[in-house]
């Protein structure tokens, strides 16, 4: 019978945190990064925490200072669940008040019961995809234009499709496109990703009185040739049960590369 334990990282013991990275030299490299921060004061190690059996390590996770980036938690996939609830309990006490928790289907199973016993509650469900701006050309929409996000009818807008208070990154792009009477009815952004040579798309939306007319299919290619100028590739979610945007990425060539999970705090 496996004692499990929650722990948080010394210096002694950052290895184990990058203990269940396949890729050694991945591992590796994150582990010098990780030593520099703690170096210059950027880790603080009672917000890295270990789970631990007799066996060795269980799983990590590590949270950061800045609440709006979700807690990736790296678990064994036959850890059992009692265990996992153990971890999710700690996060609880050391995560900030609006901090996600991300379950990956690379990091992580995806069991959503020992979280919702810990205190957490299963939020959302992502899938995550990944489109080679290389492999294939995309057209550039001719009614496509590029806008401002302060123009008073793009503002306008903004506030019908949720997003009301958009303001745009340095780098990133705005373009609306029409509907079939002229009137604009779509809206997407691109600009550089979190990743090297990766861009990112916001994929803002569609009036509901234009849907059906291809436009979020249009707007999505117009968007990937923009990125494919600058970078080599996109990577991209939507809601699991967002059949329509699923749809889009096939068409696209895009490849599903994760399942996630989103929690929040009970409270």
């Amino acid at each position: 019978m496996n004692t499990f334990t929650v722990q948080p990282a010394t210096a002694k013991t950052l290895p184990d945190l990058v203990a269940l990275i396949v890729d050694r030299e991945d591992a590796a490299r994150r582990l010098t990064v990780m030593r520099e921060r703690l170096a210059g004061g950027q880790l603080s190690l009672e917000n890295a925490l270990i789970l631990r059996s007799e066996r060795g390590v269980e799983g990590h996770a590590l949270i950061t200072a800045v609440p709006q980036i979700p807690v990736f938690p790296h678990l064994r996939f036959d850890v059992p669940q009692e265990a996992v609830m153990l971890l999710a309990r700690a996060l609880l006490e050391v995560a900030g008040s609006e901090q996600r928790v991300l379950l990956d289907d690379n990091l992580a199973p995806l069991h959503a019961a020992p979280f919702e016993a810990a205190g957490w509650v299963l939020d959302s469900r992502h899938v995550m995809y990944e489109t080679s701006l290389r492999a294939r050309t995309y057209p550039l929409d001719p009614q496509a234009q590029a806008v401002e996000a302060d123009q008073p009818d793009i503002r306008v807008l903004l506030h019908q499709l949720g997003q009301p208070h958009l303001e745009l990154s340095e780098g990133w792009t705005l373009i609306a496109l029409p509907a079939a009477d002229g009137v604009t009815a779509a809206l997407g952004a691109v600009g550089p990703g979190g990743r090297p040579d990766t861009a990112s798309i916001n994929m803002i939306g569609v009036l509901p009185e234009a849907r059906g007319q291809g436009l979020g299919t249009r707007l999505h290619a117009h968007l990937l040739a923009l990125a494919a100028r600058q970078f080599a590739t996109h990577v991209g979610g939507t809601e699991a049960e967002n059949a329509v945007m699923r749809r889009v990425f096939d068409k696209h060539g895009s490849r599903l590369v994760a399942t996630q999970l989103s929690f929040v705090r009970a409270d």
